[in-house]
């Protein structure tokens, strides 16, 4: 069953509030690029395990210039191919799934990882410094088969 479009914006607003800063998160030193800590909103189209084709309006938990950890109702799987869609500017980036753990209320935590970097994506008026690098050529959008 997908979930009511007033709960996803109750449940982002929520996040929105405890993240109203855009702010670092613990562990950056590890990351390839600093991850901000804000909840916004992100369009995530794909195919659940059955094969079904889903889009959900999600929501970040924090990002970075490489991916994100969203926020989810729909069931995914590691390794799964994944379209992220920018409700702002209907940008689009292909990702992978690479991190998934059940949640509260029916959602999944999952980690997404950019096929490409793509700091332009997010947005961030002043980003930190190690997403300063020129965005990659030909970024390849990711096609969804449909049954």
């Amino acid at each position: 069953m997908a979930p009511k479009r007033q709960d996803t914006k109750a449940i982002l607003e929520l996040y929105s509030e405890r993240n109203s800063t855009v702010a670092p998160t613990p562990n950056s030193v590890n990351r390839r690029s600093q991850r901000l800590s804000r909840g916004l909103p992100v369009f995530v189209c794909g195919e659940s395990p059955k094969r079904k084709p889903f889009k959900e309006e999600a929501f970040t938990v924090s990002f970075n210039a490489h991916g994100a950890l969203l926020v989810l109702f729909a069931k995914v799987e590691l390794g799964q191919q994944v379209l992220l869609m920018n409700p702002t500017t209907w940008d689009d980036q292909a990702a992978r799934v690479v991190y998934s753990t059940p949640a509260n209320g029916g959602l999944t935590h999952i980690g997404v990882e950019f096929m490409s970097p793509a700091p332009e994506f997010w947005p961030v008026s002043d980003p930190p410094d190690d997403w300063n690098f020129a965005p990659a050529a030909g970024r390849d959008s990711l096609s969804l088969k449909t049954r």
